[in-house]
């Protein structure tokens, strides 16, 4: 089997097997406010320092406004997940100090948009890539996270001008 289709089996697999949660989010950047819903599943993986390492995939729809103009957003994003959490053999489980689970995450993968121009800004194709980092806190089955996202082309097609923003999110874990 070649890697396309070993990470292609691996991604499709993922809901069967992992933890799953419902994103929310919203936030701004670059002269455009944006609005995020998803689905994102994630599968222990291995120990790694103070921690563990998560790998999952995302499905979202994002809507982005700028001035008089918008657009639809639809992704499909691997991620990592580092989460300041260690697997405890004897129970079972994963544990965590007093509750707050602070993690890291961070993912790229192709995202198709409904237009290629938002306000100013000039996409010119509707395939592109959305990448993103972020910083967070999980209690229980919540957490919240400030994230960083970017929009763009990948230099496929001239101009591309991308678009960042700086986005508030909100997961629950089922």
């Amino acid at each position: 089997m070649n890697k396309p289709s070993l990470f292609a089996l691996l991604m499709l697999s993922m809901p069967v097997c992992a933890e799953s949660n419902l994103m929310l989010g919203a936030g701004g950047g670059d002269g455009a406010d944006s609005y995020h819903a998803g689905l994102e599943w994630r599968q222990a993986w291995r120990s790694l320092g103070s921690g563990h390492l998560w790998y999952g995939v995302g499905i979202n729809g994002s809507y982005w406004e700028s001035d008089d103009d918008d657009l639809m957003q639809l992704s499909l994003i691997p991620m990592l997940h580092y989460r300041f959490e260690h697997y405890s053999v004897e129970h079972h489980r994963f544990e965590h100090n007093g509750g707050w689970t602070p993690f890291l995450l961070a993912g790229v993968g192709p995202a198709w948009i409904s237009q290629t121009r938002l306000g100013s800004r000039d996409l010119s194709s509707r395939f592109q890539f959305s990448s993103r980092v972020g910083v967070g806190v999980a209690v229980a089955h919540h957490s919240l996270a400030l994230e960083g996202w970017h929009l763009s082309n990948g230099g496929i097609k001239e101009p591309n001008d991308g678009i960042s923003s700086w986005n508030i999110i909100y997961r629950y874990d089922f």
